[in-house]
């Protein structure tokens, strides 16, 4: 019961973090991109790459590592928002290409062009909310579905990720956009 109730608090700080990083990346759009009189190509790709490191980091957390795995051992329950998660997480990685793709030719055909980029960026970020939100869907399934067996080899696995981390993100393991 224990490892339990610490897997979940460590996905629950987990999913915070994504949030308060997903917030300080719509700060960031908008006041940088969304706002400036004419924002250049830097400010752009910045705001995009910025998107982009993002998404790698929400691919990393452990809710996808090691939670979505053993949820899909223990049941076929959770196939329809696994499959939403799945079409979220492919609808993200869809607008980041056409971001990559449009970002140097949006500044030279004027204010318009941007505002679509700025768009994207913002439906990116709506996007992941979504996904955030169906991913909290999962720790419900996750506390019925998944034995204390399972938490415990997932609770190690957790402080092994969190060891293996600290080198590359500081003392707290997080990796907020910045």
């Amino acid at each position: 019961m224990l490892t339990a109730t610490y897997s979940l608090v460590t996905l629950s700080v987990e999913q915070k973090n994504a949030r308060c990083g997903l917030s300080a990346l719509q700060q960031f759009i908008s006041n940088n991109a969304r706002s400036a009189a004419q924002p250049d190509v830097v400010v752009l790709e910045t705001a995009i790459n910025k998107l982009s490191e993002f998404d790698e980091y929400c691919h990393s957390r452990k809710v996808e590592m090691y939670v979505i795995p053993a949820i899909r051992k223990a049941t076929r329950e959770a196939d329809p928002l696994l499959a939403e998660l799945e079409s979220l997480s492919h609808r993200g990685l869809c607008i980041l290409g056409s971001l990559r793709v449009g970002v140097r030719s949006a500044v030279g055909q004027g204010r318009e062009k941007i505002e679509e980029l700025c768009a994207s960026m913002e439906l990116y970020c709506a996007n992941l909310y979504q996904r955030l939100v169906k991913e909290e869907e999962l720790f419900n399934i996750a506390q019925r579905v998944i034995s204390m067996d399972q938490w415990f080899s997932i609770a190690a696995d957790f402080l092994s990720d969190d060891a293996a981390r600290k080198p590359h993100h500081g003392a707290s393991g997080k990796l907020l956009p910045g």
